[in-house]
């Protein structure tokens, strides 16, 4: 029973940085929020942050994994339907993810952060891979991969923009 509380306090203490980050992140970027601030926002002590992260990039980079992560079993879980193109499916189901997780998403993918994360989500998605032409050599291909993720993301931000 001890070690659940446990459990539960740690959760409720990263929760609380997480939500933090997301907090500061509407506002500046990653590198103008100090671990102060981000206590501030949580209300805990700063030894209780440096607990659980050595600084805010690896709370950003926890935050980042842990969405992908979460966002990998949710597209896993769900069966797709071989008459719709997979990529339009897949496209659906990470909106439909990201719309539960507005305001995360808002902060992940602002200039407040960087192109890693968005480059890793919609590699994880695949949009765009199943649509590419087997024909073209290799170095167009990897353009029009660029090409694609960058107009997903664009779209996205849009999208989380405009409600």
């Amino acid at each position: 029973m001890e070690n659940k509380k446990m459990d539960q306090r740690v959760r409720l203490t990263r929760n609380l940085l997480k939500n933090a980050l997301v907090q500061l992140m509407q506002e500046q970027h990653i590198s103008k929020i100090s671990i102060r601030a981000l206590c501030e926002v949580a209300d805990i002590n700063r030894s209780t942050f440096y607990v659980h992260y050595t600084d805010q990039y690896d709370l950003l980079s926890k935050v980042e994994q842990e969405v992908l992560d979460n966002l990998n079993r949710y597209l896993s879980k769900q069966d797709l339907d071989e008459n719709h193109p997979m990529s339009v499916q897949v496209l659906t189901r990470v909106l439909d993810y990201v719309k539960e997780n507005v305001e995360l998403f808002k902060a992940l993918l602002s200039e407040n952060c960087d192109f890693t994360f968005q480059k890793n989500l919609m590699e994880l998605a695949q949009v765009i891979s199943s649509q590419q032409n087997q024909s073209l050599d290799v170095k167009t291909q990897e353009y029009i991969k660029t090409f694609g993720f960058t107009g997903a993301i664009s779209m996205l931000q849009k999208w989380l923009h405009n409600g």
